[in-house]
């Protein structure tokens, strides 16, 4: 299959099949505690690789995300905006306890419930609109990009015309391949649209999400720190998923029992998205912290200012929680993955991303039985040493 080249002896590490973490992460974890190593950018971090330990370190107080600290093990050159932008991800105790208690309201289990009318429609539209291009399409961009875009951005009460630039620059933030120059530009250029989309909310509010977080952001406003947490909405609710329905997609499609059986049971839905969460873990690379105290795990001293980084797809495959963790079985079902995090930074839109997945596989499947690859597995290309992984591309006929 094609790679993108990376340094192997750097973290993060190659996948060399995409449905498997690397494969140092096992050695790792068969060593029982951290691991020193040595990051892209150059400096070093301790790796974390074993389930107790990783959701331990989740949820640790003496652990930040505060990505201004000097000793922040980020996996990728970053600009400066993205160590100082105050979103939640980049926020500590009490701090990020009432900017996400802003937000928190709109992404409740049965909110997300009660779009699911909703999402199956821009399911549906963005299937039609597929097969009406087809039979060969890039299923990443026309499916996967597409329903997720719709739903964070109606969400937001953003205009569907934008979607393209905005995913666009998404992509530049937390894609591997582009520089920390790059990087600024993008991170840059979506700043300055989302402020001015959080003055105008404010200012002439809408039914929206951005409209009644405008209306309980804190006094005096501050429109750059509003503009920093819609930026985390859009980028948070849309590139990871979108990932997951393009891989997700392939590995059943590589997997051809296990799909047969989904399409058997469509019951069994709700659990093969749990088992595929686990399973290809897309965002190992989100979890960085740093000690701000000292601290033991796995019986190693990390000292104050030393980066932590809690894999969550090494902790995925340990085989002390999960019986063949290396096996996908759709019927697994388990919640006990960490893909979304674990404790105060867990993920937002966890609720939504389910259902997203569910609806969008159960219904792909469902209209396009025959549905396969385009090009040979081999040639297909996927997204390493950012911070989501996932392919490039997944040309798809039927």
């Amino acid at each position: 299959m094609a790679e993108d080249a990376t340094e192997p002896e750097t973290f993060p590490y190659v996948r060399r099949c995409p449905f498997a973490p690397p494969e140092q992460y096992r050695e790792f974890r068969e060593q029982g505690g951290p691991v020193r190593v040595r990051t892209a950018p150059g400096n070093e971090t301790w790796l974390v690789t074993r389930y107790d330990q990783v959701k331990a370190m989740l949820n640790d107080g003496g652990l930040s995300n505060d990505r201004a600290h000097p000793g922040y093990p980020s996996p990728i050159p970053i600009p400066p905006e993205f160590r100082s932008g105050g979103s939640l991800l980049g926020m500590d105790a009490p701090r990020h306890t009432a900017y996400r208690k802003l937000v928190a309201g709109e992404f409740t289990h049965r909110r997300a419930q009660a779009m699911r009318p909703r999402i199956q429609k821009v399911v549906d539209r963005a299937i039609d609109e597929m097969t009406a291009k087809g039979p060969v399409v890039d299923l990443h961009a026309e499916l996967g990009i597409k329903v997720t875009m719709s739903v964070i951005t109606g969400m937001l009460g953003i205009s569907l015309n934008d979607q393209e630039y905005l995913h666009s620059r998404t992509r530049v933030m937390f894609g591997g391949g582009a520089s920390a120059a790059e990087r600024h530009v993008a991170v840059a250029e979506l700043n300055a649209y989302f402020l001015e989309i959080v003055r105008r909310k404010h200012e002439h509010p809408e039914d929206d999400l951005i409209s009644r977080l405008m209306a309980k952001w804190p006094k005096p406003v501050d429109y750059a720190e509003a503009a920093n947490m819609t930026r985390l909405l859009l980028n948070g609710g849309h590139d990871s998923t979108a990932s997951m329905i393009s891989l997700g997609t392939l590995t059943l499609l590589r997997h051809p029992g296990q799909l047969d059986l989904l399409r058997k049971q469509p019951t069994v839905a709700p659990r093969a998205v749990e088992e595929l969460l686990r399973f290809l873990n897309v965002t190992d690379l989100t979890t960085a912290r740093v000690a701000v105290e000292g601290l033991e795990i796995g019986g190693v001293a990390v000292k104050p200012g030393e980066g932590v980084y809690p894999s969550t797809a090494a902790a995925n495959r340990d085989g002390a929680v999960f019986e063949r963790p290396d096996e996908l079985d759709i019927t697994r079902g388990t919640r006990d993955h960490l893909a979304f995090g674990h404790g105060r930074h867990l993920c937002l839109g966890a609720d939504i991303a389910r259902v997203e997945l569910e609806l969008t596989w159960t219904t792909l499947f469902r209209r396009l039985p025959a549905l396969r690859l385009a090009v040979p597995f081999e040639e297909l290309g996927y997204r390493q040493g950012g911070l989501v992984f996932g392919v490039r591309e997944l040309p798809v006929t039927w």
